[in-house]
């Protein structure tokens, strides 16, 4: 296993393919110089499942690359939920104060900025390398393991260009460079330097292979900086359609698509995503831009094929395409502005809204859930959270409501079982979001409240003279506050 090489001057002779200058790189201290320690102070509940907890002071670590302009850019995740931000250089105990400028969850990237002019006297920045490094070619990987006062590098090679998820967000599938390397927590939003030139940007390290990590490769860093130009960050488009392939002739046929063209054949179509005003079920699409669409999916560009999903996400939002298609024998051509799905943003959220009464925690179903420590979640739960979009569950509620807790009392214990099950109706209406939950409680809070959840036989059925009675003892035993209607 490689050790972490604390930075020295024995580090100027270590790894000579690394760190070989040529008149044209920058000198060793200079990049040693691009790369600072970014301390992330905040607030957070222990757990995220039971927000009404108290709220405790942390602290994170992790590790940026110095941009110009006094910028610095490092991983969403390191500066999440950040109320209090330093940043320091390893050359100097200063500490500065940084604000995150922009943060891009569905990438895993974040821009600081820092006014203290002084920080430019103490930093250098580093250019992106153009295209891919060589498959098995060495990388220094520069960071502050641990949070460490010391800049730490790491060697390591580089394995595959790949697709991956995004472990931050869960659902995002990028590109990134697999490395073998030993990364420690604290290295995420540090470099990988080759001559002098940064490839990728590490933030995630293998569950399952050791001594195995992965960069956020330079096209995705392209895109985020390039996103945030005009002063917001908008984050990437979403093809927003699931397809099949164009082979079978028969299926052509069917649909009057003349034998002799390729393309796909749309299956779902998601609502408020980018084709959703133009495409229907079963519509074959041919072309991009005028660019012939394979039958697996590809577009035959000038110098490589590139699937169409990847094609779409190259592109920043709002760009326009003109897509080409068939619907009943006739061709179609139509231009939108390419756009998110925004029914997946749903996923992205970690909200801490939630409603107390009668010693019952209601909450949206989020990523929360499955961040928590608590590994009882209910495979309902997981169903619903994982294919609301997919099976279409959206046509029923904006977001599912989760009864996430209930509090030990007399009254709740006959309920065990409920926990983490997914809300089917109160009063015999089916809430839309917590809001409107919150509402339908209101409304009937003089009379009984019925509460149905998928997969139980039976409801809770709760009378207003417990609800008091339940509310001041959890109220007293717990200092959980419920909601005043």
């Amino acid at each position: 296993m490689n050790k972490i090489i604390i930075v020295c001057f024995t580090i100027l002779i270590w790894s000579h393919s690394a760190f070989s200058q040529t008149e044209s790189e920058p000198a060793v201290d200079s990049i040693f110089r691009s790369v600072v320690l970014i301390r992330n102070e905040g607030f957070n509940t222990e757990n995220k499942t039971q927000p009404w907890m108290k709220k405790n002071l942390y602290t994170g670590f992790g590790s940026g690359l110095v941009l110009p302009n006094q910028t610095i850019l490092t991983n969403a995740h390191v500066v999440r939920d950040a109320k209090r931000i330093l940043v320091r250089s390893s050359f100097t105990k200063k500490e500065y104060l940084a604000d995150v400028k922009f943060i891009g969850y569905d990438c895993d990237l974040a821009l600081l900025q820092v006014n203290d002019p002084d920080f430019a006297e103490q930093t250098t920045s580093l250019t992106l390398l153009e295209g891919i490094p060589n498959l098995g070619s060495d990388v220094l990987l520069l960071g502050f393991p641990n949070g460490n006062d010391s800049l730490s590098v790491e060697k390591g090679s580089i394995l595959r260009f790949e697709k991956n998820r995004y472990t931050y967000s869960g659902l995002d599938y990028r590109n990134v460079l697999k490395i073998s390397a030993n990364i420690q927590p604290g290295n995420s939003g540090g470099p990988a330097v080759q001559n002098g030139k940064v490839v990728g940007l590490v933030f995630q390290i293998s569950t399952l292979e050791q001594g195995i990590a992965y960069l956020i490769s330079n096209d995705i860093i392209r895109h985020f900086l390039e996103d945030i130009n005009d002063g917001k960050y908008d984050g990437f488009p979403n093809i927003g359609f699931t397809f099949q392939n164009g082979n079978p002739k028969s299926l052509k046929q069917a649909m009057k698509v003349p034998a002799s063209e390729t393309g796909i054949f749309v299956n779902r179509i998601y609502p408020s995503s980018t084709f959703s005003k133009v495409l229907k079920e079963k519509d074959f699409v041919t072309a991009f831009d005028g660019i012939p669409i394979s039958n697996d999916g590809e577009l035959k560009l000038s110098n490589k094929k590139e699937f169409i999903i990847d094609w779409i996400e190259d592109k920043q939002l709002n760009s326009k395409v003109t897509i080409s298609f068939y619907r009943a024998g006739k061709q179609n051509q139509a231009e939108v502005n390419l756009q998110k799905n925004y029914a997946l943003e749903l996923y992205r959220d970690a909200t801490e809204d939630y409603f107390l009464q009668a010693g019952f925690v209601f909450q949206p179903i989020t990523r929360s859930f499955f961040h928590s420590e608590d590994g009882d979640l209910d495979s309902s739960l997981q169903y619903h959270y994982s294919y609301f979009i997919q099976d279409l569950l959206y046509r029923y509620t904006t977001r599912d409501i989760v009864l996430s807790y209930a509090f030990s009392d007399p009254e709740t214990s006959k309920y065990k079982k409920y926990k983490y099950k997914v809300v089917e109706s109160i009063n015999g209406k089916v809430p839309k979001d917590l809001n409107e939950f919150k509402s339908i409680w209101k409304e009937n809070k003089r009379g009984m409240i019925v509460l149905k959840f998928r997969g139980m036989d039976l409801p809770i059925v709760l009378r207003p003279e417990s609800i008091y009675q339940m509310n001041q003892r959890v109220k007293k035993r717990y200092g959980a506050n419920y909601e005043e209607l």
